[in-house]
């Protein structure tokens, strides 16, 4: 664990949740007092591109994201993207499940904790890499490039769908989730102008507090 994030642990308190997938048990670490650390470590609740920072725990959407990769996708030995990872919970499912994963955030105290809870499912391969999406570094095309709640903040529209075009193969699939938020709508506009198709189907994740409905979204080249 990076000196960075056992302060955040020490100061603010770790709490493990976990969640079967299958045969797979995935446990996954996020920030415990959630509050406290948003008001000191981003005094202005805002990250560096003025959205809201919620790498810190592991929201519904990105267990609904693993489960369906892992249970409805053939993602063995695939070399898949996953977008403004947080705690990691899909990419760690995926790898896994034997696929050779790039866990990507712009936040370096989300990679952090993405390699943290990496090693504490014995995951072997599964990289991090720092990426933001208005300058984007990474190399390479993937044959999946997935991502959780990640269409929220509408500045960054552009800037993401342009990641999408750059990252994905011409053949490949991009698939996110979201719990219904009402930005998915024009955004897959802006998809559809750009050449894209989609498909949308609901995925029942079931959480000790709830069950939750999480919206699956797939898109793909329309040529």
């Amino acid at each position: 664990m990076s000196g960075r994030l056992k302060e955040i642990e020490a100061r603010f308190g770790f709490v493990m949740r976990s969640h079967r997938i299958g045969e797979l048990e995935l446990r996954v670490d996020q920030v415990d007092r959630v509050d406290d650390m948003v008001h000191e470590v981003y005094p202005d609740a805002v990250s560096v591109h003025g959205d809201a920072p919620v790498w810190m725990i592991t929201w519904p959407a990105a267990l609904g994201l693993a489960e369906y990769l892992v249970l409805n996708e053939e993602v063995e030995g695939r070399r898949i993207l996953e977008l403004g990872c947080g705690t990691a919970a899909p990419g760690i499912a995926l790898e896994r499940a034997g696929a050779r994963v790039v866990a990507t955030d712009y936040d370096p105290l989300a990679l952090a904790m993405a390699s943290h809870n990496a090693a504490i499912n014995g995951c072997r391969a599964l990289e991090t890499h720092l990426l933001d999406w208005y300058g984007p570094d990474l190399t390479g095309e993937f044959d999946l490039v997935v991502g959780s709640e990640i269409v929220y903040f509408e500045k960054s529209f552009v800037p993401l769908l342009s990641v999408l075009c750059r990252y994905a193969t011409p053949e490949g699939r991009i698939i996110l989730s979201d719990q219904g938020r009402p930005q998915m709508k024009p955004f897959l506009e802006m998809c559809r102008r750009a050449g894209f198709l989609h498909e949308q189907r609901l995925q029942t994740v079931h959480l000790p507090e709830l069950s939750q409905q999480i919206r699956i979204t797939s898109l793909r080249r329309s040529s």
